[in-house]
């Protein structure tokens, strides 16, 4: 598994292979940076679902405000998408706790999941549909808060 260290920048572009930990299948670090604190997480997706080579955790804005709300986007947008959203509860960031959720909701089927105030998860078995996934979940998140807008406003 290769994951990339805890308090880096992240950015794709920005990345170099010495900047990422490679880790072994019992979870014990092979080489690089010490990985991030989140790696009970990515370890326990893995058990979870093999065929799930690629997650990805991230961040993106609107995503995590829904996460930080407890709210899912609307289903009338997400039918039309690959999308399958769960929200797994506050956790400590790195706890095993919170892979146990995260891997809970993967077992029922979820391949996007909001994690209660800290951020999201992704799962695929292939890297640009992992990031495809991420991208169509925080534009899922979007579409839905123009939608909550516009009702509210036409609701008046």
């Amino acid at each position: 598994m290769v994951i990339t260290p805890s308090k880096q920048h992240k950015s794709i572009s920005d990345l170099e292979v010495g900047d990422l930990s490679i880790i072994g299948s019992k979870g014990e670090l092979i080489e690089g940076p010490t990985p991030s604190v989140e790696l009970p997480m990515h370890i326990a997706i893995h058990a979870a679902a093999p065929s799930m080579n690629w997650v990805v955790h991230a961040h993106p804005p609107l995503a995590v405000a829904y996460a930080c709300e407890r709210m899912l986007p609307e289903e009338s947008y997400v039918e039309a998408s690959r999308l399958r959203i769960s929200l797994a509860g506050k956790e400590a960031p790195g706890s095993d706790a919170l892979a146990r959720a995260v891997a809970d909701e993967i077992k029922k089927g979820s391949n996007a999941i909001l994690l209660e105030g800290h951020g999201v998860v992704v799962v695929s078995d292939d890297p640009e549909d992992a990031f495809l996934l991420l991208e169509e979940l925080e534009n899922a998140c979007k579409t839905d808060l123009a939608r909550r807008a516009l009702r509210s406003t036409v609701d008046k």
